[in-house]
């Protein structure tokens, strides 16, 4: 789902982190909490605030605060998704006012400090949660050393875009299982028409209507995944009928909704 993610729906009281193994892409959303991807196998194209790049294996892909971002597979992929919370960080003095982590990062240090994180996780016994966290703490003092830039680096465009774009990531995550036009989203939002269609294809490089066809059919194939019939998942997620919907999501996603559970 695409949407502003709020940090503490994801935290648990007691953890300072969130952390799960990944083998799909996320569409474009945003969170007040820094989150980091670490390649194991395959690539990964990553967007952020509108910049592409690709991420391999042993790459880690640190994606600041507040940014609007998404991750797309170009092959078979796996990889681990790891959230920290902002306030945990700053409390401990690494998670400095006026710098931002380096959006991709190649580093020896860094790959065996995630290693470490992973086999915690993996491990999973009454001591992890707490060997997590000392390495957690361990990788932000390494960020901050040797991968903090200045705030702004990695924004190519101004505060007030990525605040529109947000808005409208916001509105559209409310109402994508509708008819929803490019007029009523302008209107809501009090752009004209024209201004709000540049700036978001200029920082998501999707079109209005092409992102809220990705973010049907994203939201559809979560329920396919779930059990839901295809028609279930077409009329939930708001196309006019099954075979609009099959045509839609194959030109958005390459394959047939029917091959989702293959």
């Amino acid at each position: 789902m695409i949407y502003f993610q709020d940090a503490k729906a994801h935290f648990p009281s007691d953890k300072p982190f969130f952390i799960m193994k990944h083998e799909r892409g996320t569409p474009l959303h945003f969170h007040n909490a820094v989150e980091f991807m670490f390649i194991l196998s395959g690539e990964l194209s990553v967007s952020l605030n509108g910049k592409s790049f690709l991420a391999r294996k042993g790459d880690l892909v640190t994606v600041n605060s507040e940014v609007v971002h998404s991750a797309t597979p170009t092959s078979d992929i796996s990889y681990y998704i790891l959230i920290a919370h902002d306030e945990f960080f700053k409390a401990n003095g690494l998670y400095l006012s006026g710098t931002q982590f380096s959006p991709l990062i190649r580093s020896e240090e860094i790959q065996k400090i995630f290693g470490d994180i992973i086999l915690e996780y993996e491990k999973s016994d009454g001591f992890s949660p707490v060997a997590i966290t000392a390495l957690c703490l361990s990788l932000f003092v390494t960020l901050n050393r040797h991968h903090a830039e200045k705030t702004g680096s990695e924004n190519d465009f101004g505060d007030k875009q990525i605040e529109t774009v947000k808005l409208a990531l916001d509105y559209l995550k409310n109402n994508f299982n509708r008819k929803l036009t490019v007029d009523e989203l302008s209107s809501v939002l009090n752009f004209s028409k024209s201004h709000l269609s540049h700036v978001f294809k200029k920082v998501t490089g999707h079109s209005i209507i092409s992102y809220v066809n990705l973010l049907k059919c994203q939201n559809a194939k979560t329920l396919i995944l779930n059990g839901a019939t295809i028609k279930k998942a077409s009329d939930e997620c708001g196309f006019k009928d099954v075979s609009y919907f099959t045509r839609t999501y194959k030109k958005t996603m390459g394959s047939l909704p029917s091959e989702i559970l293959k």
